[in-house]
């Protein structure tokens, strides 16, 4: 009697034992299956490209643009952002937007930012947005607005492209004189267009 009781202990002891080696070889399994699949899903799913930032889109497009010879000119070398240009051709771009007018000139209210700093009494003009000094032209500067609908020319590639097949337009962007760029763009709500500003500028002038 008492050898049949330890041989039955023994026996319920080893098959427990066993059903815990067994549960965890399946929890072993499980996580190996689970591994298996998320490598799967990383090597067969293609992330989606990175949006450009409006700084990466311009220098990659008026770049691309001033590479080759266009219907205006022949290849220039490459421009760079340029922060601060970013800074006022913002301001003009808002400006704009805010005063429903598509122009070079500040409107001369309270969101011509240069006019009220430099105390102009009238709007402001590019090369004084640029230099930020009245009727002072020491940096070259060229500028180019637009006025476009939500759904047409939403890129800064759509517009260098449609600049480039302007004559007097393509002029701006392939001057070899220039060295710095920026591009800003608003959108108007009310009148669901996004204004836009591409300025350009070059060195100091010789004096």
């Amino acid at each position: 009697m008492y050898k049949k009781l330890v041989l039955t202990l023994l026996f319920v002891s080893l098959n427990a034992q066993n059903v815990v080696n067994s549960d965890k070889i399946v929890q072993k399994a499980k996580e190996g299956l689970k591994a298996a699949n998320t490598n799967l899903g990383a090597n067969s799913t293609t992330a989606a490209p990175k949006k450009l930032t409006i700084e990466q889109a311009t220098i990659k497009a008026i770049n691309e643009a001033r590479s080759k010879t266009q219907i205006c000119g022949k290849p220039a070398p490459p421009l760079r952002w340029n922060q601060s240009l970013y800074n006022v051709t913002k301001e003009h771009t808002i400006d704009m937007a805010v005063n429903k007018m598509l122009s070079h000139e500040g409107s001369g209210t309270m969101t011509d930012v240069t006019a009220i700093n430099l105390k102009l009494g009238r709007g402001s003009h590019f090369y004084e947005r640029v230099n930020q000094e009245k009727d002072s032209k020491k940096y070259l500067s060229g500028e180019l607005v637009i006025r476009t609908d939500l759904n047409s020319l939403k890129t800064p590639k759509d517009l260098i492209n449609y600049w480039i097949s302007r004559p007097k337009d393509c002029q701006t962007i392939m001057n070899p004189k220039f060295t710095d760029v920026a591009l800003a763009k608003v959108i108007s709500n009310k009148e669901k267009k996004a204004y836009w500003t591409l300025m350009l500028m070059g060195p100091k002038r010789a004096k």
